[in-house]
């Protein structure tokens, strides 16, 4: 599939007032790869737990969760909402189809060892069962809970006055470690086997030490949603997603800017873009060089990127436009994302 319907052009008409009078800034929607490229055969997924422990190991991750506080099966529930979290992300991706199949019992170790690969017979039978292409399988998963303490010097207010006080801090840090396995039946090969830990934070600030940590939330609370988390932070790295990100443009130079300006805020780019483009050749290299960067925003909007970069690169290196120069970069990575993009969505 070609990105140039798919890369561009959400635009917020939320508008941003930059530190200079002389620039604004748009938030817009882009797609980016993902880090791990998935052979594009597979469309449809079917993602599993099997991070549970088969018969007897059941007894020992009881006890572990009594020994570590953690709660008894609180890592069961948090491993189900961590392939959950996985397949929210690749449900709103636009490169694959889910499923979540609740009648799907998968047995591991329950340790943060990594259990025998399944049969390739087996894995064969899950996705007909459910006509996707691959398994995404969840076959490792632990949770481990930190609490740290720091103090520092405040002041609050007592009347009219400003009183000093120690201001208590506790951190409450949730390390969730994940291993994931994608097995591809079409091709008998596992496309990604890795173990992954993702951290959560929570924080809470108190007079005393123990008002501090009575404010955390609760930690079976806190460890089921870092499961949460870290399912989302695996499909991030498996599938392109969407993410936003903020673009400037100057809109002071002529009145055409502030025309120019209005268009863009009413999500008028080619009319914007008409508007630059007369100031292109500007007698004052100043002026020309803000239509020209302009130029290049108008260009990526439209998902024109090779434009884009040349117009960017001319108003940096022909008309000393300083502030070109990294949006030239930034449009650079652009570019070699979208070519990795192009292989993902194939």
């Amino acid at each position: 599939m070609k990105l140039t319907s798919i890369v561009v052009i959400i635009l917020s008409l939320y508008m941003i007032t930059f530190t200079s009078c002389s620039t604004s800034s748009i938030t817009m929607k882009v797609l980016v790869p993902a880090q791990i490229t998935v052979p594009s055969n597979i469309k449809s997924i079917v993602v599993t737990n099997r991070s549970l422990p088969g018969k007897g190991e059941k007894f020992n991750n009881i006890l572990e969760g009594v020994l570590t506080g953690e709660g008894i099966q609180v890592d069961r529930e948090a491993s189900f909402r961590c392939v959950d979290g996985v397949a929210d992300v690749l449900v709103s991706s636009p490169r694959y189809t889910v499923k979540v199949p609740s009648n799907l019992d998968l047995r591991g170790l329950g340790t943060a060892q990594w259990p025998a690969p399944l049969e390739w017979n087996e894995v064969e039978q899950i996705c007909k069962d459910n006509d996707v292409d691959a398994l995404i399988a969840l076959e490792i998963f632990d949770s481990n809970t930190g609490v740290r303490y720091s103090t520092h010097e405040a002041k609050k207010k007592v009347g009219d006055k400003e009183v000093p006080y120690t201001e208590h801090k506790a951190t409450m840090d949730i390390g969730i470690m994940a291993g994931w396995r994608i097995y591809d039946p079409r091709n008998q090969s596992i496309v990604d086997q890795n173990i992954f830990t993702d951290h959560k934070f929570w924080y809470a600030v108190g007079e005393k030490q123990d008002q501090a940590y009575g404010r955390l939330p609760a930690q079976r609370a806190c460890i089921i949603e870092a499961g949460k988390f870290a399912g989302s932070q695996y499909g991030i790295r498996i599938s392109p997603v969407w993410v936003s990100v903020s673009r400037s443009y100057y809109t002071k130079g002529t009145d055409d800017f502030e025309t120019a300006k209005l268009k863009v805020r009413a999500n008028e780019w080619s009319e914007a873009a008409e508007i630059w483009q007369k100031n292109i050749s500007n007698s004052d290299p100043k002026i020309a060089g803000r239509a020209t960067y302009n130029m290049a925003l108008a260009c990526e909007v439209d998902g024109k990127l090779d434009l884009a970069i040349d117009w960017a690169k001319k108003s940096y290196t022909e008309l000393k436009n300083k502030s070109a120069r990294s949006y030239m970069n930034t449009l650079t990575q652009r570019q070699a994302d979208q070519q990795k993009l192009n292989q993902q969505m194939e």
